[in-house]
């Protein structure tokens, strides 16, 4: 089969894998907003046929294959933009419409910035995430080893901005188990004091 690039869709909450030896065959794993080594200025729409299994896995096997879908992706001067599902395994004739009208939906420029704006939010939300969750790691390796050396963590002031992990390592429980909840969840990117509040979408236009 030799090397391909494979680009991400969700299909039914599931992620799934499309395979492409249209571009650099490097084993590059794209998902919607990168960059996609080797692919063409300009527009470009891409289809494929995906046969499921039960468990929305790619069947192999005619007896296996439990839905199809017919995916189209498009890429616009090589940013993985968008795509589309649609049910059944299309033929030629119904496919070529969606082609024509997806390349000129997508030949909107404010469209595309629009999307395009949406990915570097999203890019910055993780990066700032992804922060947070070294910030708050480093800070539980500085608290155990400030138990282990025997410290006074009972300062006058300490009850009013202890952390949970802080109070789970106080009451002896394991440095790896700590880390790994803190590196899993979700909002461990936020500022602590308000890792419990959601964003709202509509802030910035509120009077």
């Amino acid at each position: 089969m030799g090397m391909f690039d494979s680009l991400m869709v969700k299909i039914n909450d599931r992620d799934i894998e499309l395979q492409t030896k249209r571009f650099e065959n490097m084993l590059g794993r794209y998902h919607p907003g990168d960059a996609v080594c080797g692919a063409p200025g300009g527009i470009g729409i891409y289809f494929d046929a995906v046969e499921l299994d039960a468990d929305g896995r790619h069947a192999y096997e005619d007896d296996k294959i439990a839905a199809r879908y017919t995916v189209f992706v498009v890429l616009v001067h090589g940013i993985f933009t968008e795509y589309e599902v649609m049910d059944g395994a299309w033929e030629r004739e119904a496919i070529e419409r969606p082609v024509c009208e997806l390349k000129d939906l997508w030949g909107d420029t404010a469209r595309i910035t629009l999307r395009w704006i949406e990915f570097l939010r999203n890019a910055q939300d993780e990066k700032a995430r992804l922060r947070g969750c070294i910030n708050r790691s480093l800070s539980v390796i500085d608290h155990a080893r400030r138990l282990r050396a025997g410290e006074d963590m009972s300062g006058k002031f300490a009850a009013l901005f202890v952390r949970e992990e802080e109070k789970r390592l106080d009451a002896g429980e394991e440095v790896l188990d700590v880390l790994e909840s803190v590196l899993k969840k979700p909002e461990a990117g936020r500022f602590w004091w308000c890792s419990q509040q959601e964003r709202d979408a509509l802030e910035d236009y509120r009077l």
